[in-house]
């Protein structure tokens, strides 16, 4: 039997015991944590067994996806399905608040400045030597597939910590060409103009390196000695489903009749387990909106979180929102979940509009204004060039690229959407 401890802060919340023979999971939440904690999820209950299956899709949510595993895997001579030994190795700073390690002892606090020059150039050396590899140990605390680093800002400084001090920030960068840091920047302040919380962000520019700065939710600074972690799951952990089911459709395409992953119908069964669902409801649906108009069909289970506390669980800011159907040749551009039958902008109509108001309760007349609302929120923003600021001459078509796009998705939307009030309900 393998066990490692799990903390909150320096308070430990349990113990995670692993038969590796068998390949079965158990955990125990201490009688302290019964008393003044909470549950880490909806399905890890303080007064019943928790199942084997949602212990492991709780952790497997917590781990790197695609090129992350790899490299983690790799060099530690790990199989990429040994989750057990994947979180032990990247216990020290996962996503939201637990720490994991072998013994009842915080991690011991420190902080590796790195200089400017130093970044940059191992930013422009990521194709031959991987970004998350520093001082022979693997960076990673964020789950996800799309490269990027975490890393600690404390008085302009940028660095790794551990201890009492954890990653502050996540940097990501370019990626084949594709202007994905100008993208998500510009997607995630029109999502921001258009009413949805997000995180602080900013594009960096080391040495010609463009670089997208995103302060993390789940980290609050306090001093330079310490920083607070806070308890987020993602809608993965807060629905009990495998990463693998971040897909409303599992298994691609192919298998189009196997629905069985994240869908907006389980999101928004979350809604009632949230502190206010009302705020919720309209959060989610204003999400929904900003998507459609952004031309963001990436919006996965993953990339939906719960910030939870004693007594309350509420969404976090809004993150990973980009303008994938402008990739039309190079990414897949069909919905992570549909809006009825409705995979991709071409199969939506009002039909598909309606039905989706009906079956998830939310009235179409409002569904119908708030898009409205976001959509002139979206085009104002991008007609005024508000914007501008971070376009160069190196972005300024992609820019412009990107303005038309959007603005010929809100239009046709915008027709659909309308003809929707036409129909007898």
């Amino acid at each position: 039997m393998m066990q490692l401890h799990i903390f909150y802060d320096k308070i430990e919340v349990g113990i995670l015991k692993y038969e590796p023979i068998k390949d079965i999971f158990s955990f125990e939440y201490t009688d302290n944590w019964k008393i003044d904690g909470f549950e880490l999820s909806p399905y890890m209950k303080f007064d019943s067994t928790i199942s084997n299956n949602a212990i492991k899709n709780f952790i497997e949510n917590l781990l790197p996806e695609g090129k992350g595993r790899e490299i983690l895997t790799n060099m530690y001579h790990i199989s990429k399905n040994n989750i057990f030994a994947l979180i032990q190795l990247i216990g020290k700073d996962t996503t939201g608040a637990l720490t994991f390690t072998q013994d009842n002892k915080p991690f011991k606090t420190s902080f590796r400045e790195i200089s400017n020059t130093e970044l940059a150039n191992r930013i422009k050396d990521r194709k031959n030597r991987p970004i998350v590899v520093w001082d022979g140990n693997v960076r990673l605390s964020v789950a996800g597939v799309q490269d990027k680093l975490p890393i600690t800002i404390i008085d302009g400084k940028f660095g790794f910590s551990e201890g009492e001090l954890a990653s502050t920030h996540i940097l990501k960068f370019e990626s084949n060409d594709d202007n994905l840091v100008l993208n998500e920047y510009l997607s995630l302040k029109l999502a921001s103009i258009a009413g949805l919380k997000i995180p602080n962000i900013q594009i960096l520019n080391l040495e010609d390196e463009m670089v997208l700065q995103v302060e993390r939710f789940d980290r609050e600074l306090i001093s330079n000695e310490k920083v607070i972690r806070k308890h987020v799951i993602d809608g993965c952990q807060a629905l009990n489903l495998n990463v693998m089911h971040k897909y409303e459709r599992a298994f691609g395409k192919e298998l189009k009749d196997y629905k069985e992953g994240v869908s907006f119908k389980k999101i928004f069964s979350l809604i009632e387990k949230c502190s206010s669902p009302i705020i919720a409801k309209k959060d989610i649906i204003t999400w929904i909106c900003v998507n459609l108009c952004l031309g963001n069909s990436d919006a996965h289970g993953k990339n939906i979180s719960f910030l939870i506390e004693k007594d309350k669980m509420e969404l976090t800011p809004f993150y990973d929102i980009l303008n994938i159907e402008i990739y039309e040749n190079r990414y897949d551009t069909d919905f992570a979940m549909s809006i009825d039958d409705a995979y991709n902008i071409n199969e939506l109509g009002s039909y598909q509009i309606i039905e989706f108001c009906k079956d998830l309760k939310i009235n179409l007349k409002g569904f119908v204004k708030e898009f409205k609302r976001v959509s002139i929120a979206i085009n104002k923003a991008l007609a005024e060039d508000i914007l501008i600021d971070v376009v160069n001459s190196r972005n300024k078509d992609f820019y412009e690229k990107y303005k038309k796009d959007v603005q010929f998705r809100i239009d046709g939307l915008t027709n659909k959407l309308e003809y929707c009030l036409e129909y007898k309900l």
